[in-house]
């Protein structure tokens, strides 16, 4: 989504129990004491560029050549390893693919590979899908202006529940003619990843598209499932809109947050994806000023759970199980940093992880157990690391570090 040219800068569905807090604080301790591994290079840019010789359809853009991952990564647990999902940046010509026709006419993916926690890439042909318009243009009027459409991070439904086994993927769409304006939306997927359909935006900044915007990064998060185990949370950072082309106002004064978040219950959401005639998704509602029924998620305004955060960026926010916490990893394009939350609403001052960059993006947090979404007392985190030297993809890796609490 930003690495074309340079970069600019769910928790599974288990009924955790908590006490419902309806207004943004402040969390004062930590659980976890983070202490943090030097990373390690899990796909490499030999790797990376002998999979672009073998995906599927066949790269076309040789400027860029395979641009993944580029976004956060989605992890699911197979019968024979793990299936990773991320958007590729590159360019790959609409052609005949496996008998149907695949359009790829933007930037932007939702690549597929199977492999292991090691080797993400695995020895297989990556898969590389465009998110298809929806049957009706009615649910995602925008799909025609995009100029980017990318995803990574995946939600595969539990049994029990509509769609089980089924996948929703959150996607980062671009808008064209702009430094960096972007919305968040959904995409569903009934055959693990072999077809993505888009069910619309959920989310938009609160300042409105306007071309010559300055660029902010909405970013790329996993729905996660709210402690009450009812609503999907999505969190993000938006820009409050202040009437200029500008995140600060006329005083010199941020106007954009930290960390907002929007939800929609589960329950319509999967039913909306899995159970209509007409897929799409529903509305989902920015939490304000200590309620979830103020403001609408598309273009609506939100509060900054964290106002005093020295971090800012991408965001990655899953459960763990043994803390009975959120943990949230930021990452500022270099330096990653840590809070907790009890809530999903009021969370810890970040502290410093380290710095990773010069360019380090997309973290990923990853579980060792039986489900990739569910963190434990050590966990990984996978990260895209670029250089500054002018070569960007072409010398871009998959790396990964290991974050053991004390």
């Amino acid at each position: 989504m930003h690495f074309r040219v340079s970069l600019t800068f769910a928790a599974g569905l288990a009924f955790f129990q908590f006490s419902p807090v309806m207004a943004a604080g402040q969390v004062d301790a930590l659980l976890c004491h983070p202490s943090v591994s030097n990373p390690i290079v899990v796909a490499s840019p030999k790797q990376r560029y002998d999979a672009g010789l073998k995906a599927e359809p066949p790269l076309t853009d040789h400027n860029n050549g395979f641009a993944w991952p580029d976004t956060p990564l989605g992890i699911i647990k197979a019968e024979n390893g793990y299936e990773f999902f991320a958007s590729d940046g590159g360019f790959h010509s609409r052609q005949m693919w496996h008998g149907h026709w695949v359009g790829n006419n933007k930037g932007g993916s939702v690549v597929t590979t199977l492999g292991t926690l090691d080797n993400p890439l695995g020895s297989g042909d990556p898969q590389d899908v465009s998110v298809s318009p929806n049957r009706d243009p009615a649910v995602s009027p925008n799909y025609p202006s995009y100029g980017y459409m990318g995803g990574g991070p995946v939600y595969q439904v539990p049994p029990g529940m509509i769609g089980a086994g089924k996948l929703l993927a959150t996607y980062h769409a671009e808008l064209p003619d702009d430094a960096l304006y972007a919305a968040l939306g959904l995409a569903a997927s009934s055959d693990n990843g072999v077809h993505w359909t888009d069910l619309g935006e959920i989310i938009r900044l609160n300042q409105a598209y306007e071309v010559g915007l300055d660029g902010f990064e909405i970013g790329d998060g996993p729905l996660v499932l709210s402690p009450d185990g009812k609503y999907f949370y999505l969190y993000f950072p938006d820009w409050i809109a202040n009437g200029t082309l500008h995140t600060t106002n006329s005083n010199g004064v941020s106007t954009t947050t930290n960390v907002s978040v929007a939800r929609a219950l589960a329950a319509s959401v999967l039913d909306a994806a899995f159970g209509s005639a007409r897929p799409h998704t529903v509305m989902f509602e920015k939490f304000y000023k200590g309620s979830w029924h103020l403001q609408p998620s598309i273009g609506g305004a939100s509060t900054d759970l964290n106002r005093n955060s020295p971090y800012q960026g991408y965001l990655d926010i899953h459960y763990n199980s043994v803390l009975q916490r959120y943990m949230m990893i930021i990452s500022n394009d270099t330096t990653f940093a840590y809070a907790e939350s009890v809530d999903g609403l009021s969370w810890t001052i970040p502290i410093s992880l380290g710095t990773y960059g010069p360019i380090a993006a997309y973290p990923t947090a990853v579980g060792l157990g039986d489900d990739p979404h569910i963190l434990g007392k050590s966990f990984y985190v996978y990260f895209t690391h670029l250089p500054t030297d002018g070569t960007g993809w072409t010398n871009g890796s998959l790396q990964r570090l290991t974050l053991t609490c004390q």
